[in-house]
């Protein structure tokens, strides 16, 4: 009997190494698991990340772009102005003054 109870005992030490191994398997596999989608999320972020500042720097020319057109057509805006000035100048020194008409 005590080879009976001893078989038995070293049964039950491998059954539970079985189960402790079989645990840190899964455990294992699961951080693999965990890893491998940790590692997506990282990548696909990365992903994001160069298209937004793709993005960006496109926005910031467009936005050079259209600063660069705001100061011509202000400039314009300006030329206009000071030629219009010198037209009205011109047209009052032309025109009589309408107390001399009478």
């Amino acid at each position: 009997m005590a080879q009976a109870d001893a078989l038995q005992q070293a049964l039950a030490r491998f059954g539970a190494s079985l189960d402790s191994l079989e645990r840190f398997l899964g455990q294992l596999f699961e951080d693999r698991d965990s890893t491998a989608k940790l590692k997506e999320q990282v990548r696909s972020l990365t992903d994001e990340r160069n298209r937004l500042a793709s993005e960006r720097d496109r926005l910031a020319a467009e936005l050079d772009h259209e600063r660069g057109r705001a100061r011509r057509l202000e400039d314009a805006n300006s030329e206009v102005s000071g030629r219009l000035e010198v037209v009205m100048g011109t047209l009052r020194d032309m025109v009589p003054a309408k107390g001399a008409e009478y």
